[in-house]
């Protein structure tokens, strides 16, 4: 491989076997496509180079002021595809995978109880911390994040624990609907391979696991990634998962197959066998580091998480803010502004406005965008945030309400009211998985 140029000598006195030579380092560079990492210090219009740096080959624009990305190559499985694929719709089938969107919490930092359930941190992103003796993990929305990116999951461990017990783990999640990954065949003789890529930066470095997992975890598909400099973001990339042709595999609204990085987990969760689908309920390699929960104030980012169909991994699929809002509001949506955290205080705008002619107040609430399943609304004061409540601006008292006749596009409320009062109440429409 080389980037010689590619005008022979003109002028002055050249041996035959110079011109030999610069001829031949010419065809070189034509016959490697200018191969290196960096690109041709002289381009020219037409021409082509494959960037190694990103496995992807350009071509010169003809004003000659740019590179034009043409296709993405996969070295690992030798296959290509347009570079642009990464951009169509559908591409990754992750949502919120740059972070961007955090529904709940508007980037407030909040503790994960180390329980055995899931607790939902940035939109569809859901995170389990079990362990007898950490204390003060947390999330939050982080602004630190690899170049071109502007957000990431960060998880902090205030205490960390003592000893790693036999099922304790650190498990960041995303469950994925079914109908969305249905392409990929799983269950079948056709099942076809994905590919994973995504950004992490860890304060503790070692071997860290992946998971990819049916609805239940009877089908596991267990990998390792390394960490090799703490405090540094790297990107991973896992191309040319198989496809798993045995267990169930829903293609309609419920879980189909969920995606799991794994900071840390115990012996008892624990498999040697590594990059194959396999029955039961296992979450990591049996070579994980968990230093990263027996660590006081260890940390663990990550973003920039793309899966996709197909051998090799595509580049992020980068969407325009409203659409990923779109796509997670599809789980989970509320009332409240953007930036503005669910069940926050002192906070009218965007709530829901009612009057009371008679001691029964009725209303309708219109959804923006239509929810996977019918939700669980939850009311909440504009006053104090208190959620199951109402304010009564008149009156300036919360009073108990609930929403009724739920569905995926709208729901109702009703409660007992003072007739000639007015009612205000914010509201969050939960059908996440």
């Amino acid at each position: 491989m080389s980037q010689n140029s590619l005008t022979l000598p003109t002028t002055g006195t050249v041996s035959g076997l110079q011109m030999t030579q610069a001829a031949n380092n010419a065809l070189d560079t034509l016959n490697t496509l200018a191969s290196g990492a960096s690109a041709p210090s002289s381009p020219e219009a037409g021409q082509f180079w494959h960037d190694t740096a990103n496995n992807i080959l350009k071509l010169r624009s003809q004003d000659n002021t740019a590179w034009i990305a043409l296709i993405a190559l996969s070295e690992a499985s030798y296959l290509s595809a347009p570079y642009a694929a990464g951009a169509t719709a559908g591409g990754n089938r992750i949502v919120n995978g740059g972070m961007l969107i955090d529904q709940m919490n508007e980037g407030a930092s909040y503790t994960i109880p180390t329980s055995n359930s899931f607790t939902y941190t940035l939109d569809q992103w859901e995170v389990i911390c079990k362990s007898a003796t950490a204390s003060g993990v947390t999330a939050q929305q982080s602004a630190d994040a690899p170049a071109g990116f502007s957000g990431s999951l960060k998880l902090t461990v205030g205490t960390g624990a003592t000893s790693v017990g036999s099922t304790d783990v650190i498990q960041i999640s995303q469950p994925i609907e079914g109908a969305n990954t249905a392409d990929f065949g799983y269950g079948t003789a056709a099942a076809a391979a994905s590919s994973l890529s995504f950004w992490v930066k860890s304060s503790v470095t070692g071997t860290f696991s992946v998971l990819l997992a049916n609805a239940g975890g009877a089908r596991t598909y267990v990998t390792t990634f390394a960490i090799a400099s703490a405090g540094v973001w790297q990107k991973v990339t896992l191309p040319n998962i198989p496809g798993d042709q045995s267990g169930t595999w829903p293609a309609n609204n419920t879980q189909g197959l969920s995606l799991s990085i794994i900071p840390a987990a115990g012996t008892g969760t624990q498999t040697g066998t590594l990059g194959a689908w396999q029955s039961g309920a296992f979450i990591a390699a049996n070579t994980q580091t968990n230093g990263v929960l027996t660590t006081s104030g260890a940390t663990f980012q990550m973003t920039g998480v793309m899966l996709n169909i197909g051998a090799f991994c595509l580049p992020f699929e980068k969407k325009l803010l409203q659409r990923e809002l779109q796509e997670c509001q599809r789980y989970f949506e509320k009332s409240y502004d953007q930036g503005v955290a669910t069940g926050a205080s002192a906070t009218e705008n965007g709530s829901i406005v009612l009057f009371s002619a008679t001691t029964t107040v009725a209303g309708n609430c219109v959804q923006k965008t239509t929810k996977r399943a019918t939700p669980a609304v939850t009311l909440y004061s504009p006053n104090s945030g208190t959620g199951g409540k109402v304010f009564d601006a008149t009156g300036s008292a919360d009073i108990a309400a609930a929403a009724s006749n739920t569905g995926q596009n709208n729901f109702q409320l009703s409660f007992s009211a003072t007739a000639g009062h007015v009612y205000t109440a914010h509201w969050a429409a939960n059908a996440r998985m």
